[in-house]
């Protein structure tokens, strides 16, 4: 058994503990072994220590009933409530830490208490924060500038030309040279602004680097850290910094490398900038292909997924109208104009939370005859496949999807009054709509009528498919799962269920999971503190499935939603438990809520 002290340095929330903090706890600390059913705190009583599992599994009773389990790294205890019982599920070791020691270090360490009080309040996105509050602060000191070097250097020597040395520039596509001795020391710079000086006073492009070079110029080692050097452009209001090992120039960094650093979105803001530039399919694709990896380091740099997916359905929906656009202007040169349409997103997209690259889901509503637009929708689906995302495996796209309003409004109808298991499989793809290009109006039309159309044995159909995959929360829970399904088991039944209470009470048309629990909370439709912690899980759930389809971009694997429980973090695994116990609430208050225990 490892001391105690550097046992529980290793796990969190005690990490987040000082120093003499910990021996504090560590002076007070006891150990002691439990047999397989021996009651360690018994109903009523309200104890003296705060329990940490070493080993082992403790069950929580409650009338006789589990209502929780706790296993190696997980703390219980700190709370009482007369009602409940913990017995060892098995032959359990704990660490027992005095109750006043606990409470006063909490008093203390804001953020050791801010951990206990995110859990208490469900605030579950909250809790990596606590953590990454110092690795942010850690990544900015330590990391070193030459780090952020994406180029090998371009360099000169002070005799070569202002000619000649634009054209290096240009050819290499950088904006600045390093003027450099024989042994590659630096000497000088020339930036694209000693040319515009140059310019100005009309020399003749001949004349030697050395003339129009900053000189002597501002260099760093490339062990320096990254805030260092920040600190080193502010002070000398200057743009460039030359990165030096031992001596020799070993590339050059600007401002934006750094900002790069300290803003994430700053390499999102770029790829949009290009892609507002983009006159075509390829440009269009290049700059597609550069966002997976954006993503990937705004999620390992700890941007949440709200955040996240709000700056990129921007991005996303400006992609797609722009490919609409350059198909449609292509077409309509060749056939004549199109009639009216709206195209459609449903899915992740349509509730405005995609975010990894994912396939396409589209549809098209039109007036008049659709012939020539099945032909258009097939472009326009084939050119979205081309610049990167995928056509859709089951179907669901403009290209097969493609229907006057008064087809779709029958189509509704029928998959409204028979309910059949592929037409309930189809409303939960469909009854997510969001117009992005074209006649609003014949959206609004559509969905005017889907909120008279639907009945009440459609909701209770619904929401049984809600119902249906529950979170594993069974005899063993995580212990006896190897893999789960973050999307199945965690974020379908709060997508779907959302989706259901927004169609009973009129408002389809929002259609972000988020904005839907908001408006179900301030309506009064659903209990507030249920409504905000399912707000919390479902954030957690999707910064778990980013953070994981992150890692699997980086390393080159395919990006699904599959995560190894034996590869989680110890507290993102508690906090996964803790969150799929909110959705078996939620399913709970469906099943009441429509009747389902009733049967269909």
């Amino acid at each position: 058994m490892l001391p105690p002290k550097e046992f529980l340095r290793k796990i969190k929330p005690f990490s987040l503990l000082r120093d003499e903090e910990l021996e504090k706890i560590v002076g007070k600390l006891e150990v002691e072994a439990f047999e397989e059913g021996e009651e360690i705190i018994k109903g009523g009583k309200s104890g003296d220590y705060v329990y940490f599992v070493y080993s082992g599994v403790v069950g929580i009773y409650e009338n006789g009933k589990l209502v929780d389990r706790f296993s190696r790294g997980e703390i219980f205890g700190l709370t009482h409530n007369p009602q409940r019982v913990a017995v060892a599920e098995e032959d359990t070791i704990c660490y027992l830490i005095k109750k006043d020691v606990f409470t006063e270090i909490m008093e203390k360490n804001k953020l050791f208490s801010d951990f206990f009080k995110s859990f208490e309040e469900k605030r579950f996105s909250r809790i990596p924060d606590l953590f990454r509050e110092e690795e942010i602060t850690d990544r900015l000191f330590l990391t070193r500038v030459g780090d952020l070097i994406t180029k090998k250097p371009v360099v000169c020597s002070p005799y070569t030309s202002i000619r000649d040395a634009a054209v290096k520039m240009e050819l290499n596509n950088v904006g600045s040279i390093v003027v450099v001795d024989d042994n590659l020391r630096p000497l000088g710079i020339l930036t694209s602004k000693d040319f515009r000086t140059f310019i100005i006073y009309g020399k003749s492009h001949e004349e030697k680097v050395s003339a129009y070079m900053t000189s002597p110029v501002v260099a760093v080692d490339h062990s320096t850290p990254v805030f260092e050097a920040h600190l080193e452009l502010l002070k000398r209001g200057i743009n460039h910094l030359v990165v030096t090992d031992d001596g020799k120039v070993k590339g050059v960094i600007t401002a934006n490398d750094i900002l790069t650093l300290f803003e994430p979105t700053t390499s999102l803001i770029v790829l949009y900038r290009r892609l507002k530039k983009a006159n075509n399919l390829e440009e269009i694709k290049i700059t597609f292909k550069n966002l997976s990896k954006s993503i990937s380091a705004l999620v390992t740099r700890g941007m949440h997924f709200y955040d996240l997916s709000n700056l990129l359905t921007e991005i996303y929906d400006y992609m797609v109208v722009k490919v609409i656009e350059l198909e449609r202007e292509k077409f309509e040169s060749e056939k004549g104009k199109l009639p009216d349409f709206a195209w459609i997103h449903m899915g992740s997209s349509a509730r405005k939370e995609q975010v990894m690259a994912t396939d396409q889901d589209n549809a098209i509503i039109h007036e008049g005859d659709g012939e020539e637009l099945l032909l258009f929708a097939e472009k326009v689906n084939t050119a979205l496949d081309y610049i990167g995302i995928p056509k859709c495996k089951g179907g669901y796209m403009a290209m097969n999807w493609c229907k006057s309003v008064e087809e779709w409004k029958n189509v509704f109808s029928e998959w409204f009054e028979k309910l059949t298991p592929e037409n309930i499989r189809l409303l939960s793809v469909f009854l997510d709509l969001r117009v992005i290009y074209g006649n609003e109006k014949l959206y609004r039309e559509l969905i005017e009528h889907i909120k008279l159309e639907h009945t009440p044995q459609s909701l209770r159909f619904l929401a049984h498919d809600a119902t249906m995959t529950e979170p594993p929360l069974g005899l063993f829970g995580l212990r006896m799962k190897s893999k789960i399904d973050l999307k199945m088991n965690g974020i379908y039944p709060i997508v779907n269920g959302t989706r259901i209470l927004a169609l009973e009470n009129g408002f389809l048309e929002i259609t972000n999971t988020r904005e839907r629990l908001e408006k179900l909370r301030s309506s009064g439709i659903m209990d507030a503190e249920l409504a905000e912690s399912l707000k919390e899980t479902y954030e957690f759930l999707q910064d778990l499935r980013l953070k994981m389809q992150a890692k699997e971009i980086v390393e080159g694997k395919k990006a699904d939603n599959i995560i190894k429980v034996s590869e989680m973090d110890r507290l993102d695994a508690f906090v996964l438990k803790e969150g799929f116990k909110v959705i078996k609430r939620f399913q709970n208050f469906l099943k009441g809520h429509y009747g389902i225990e009733r049967g269909l």
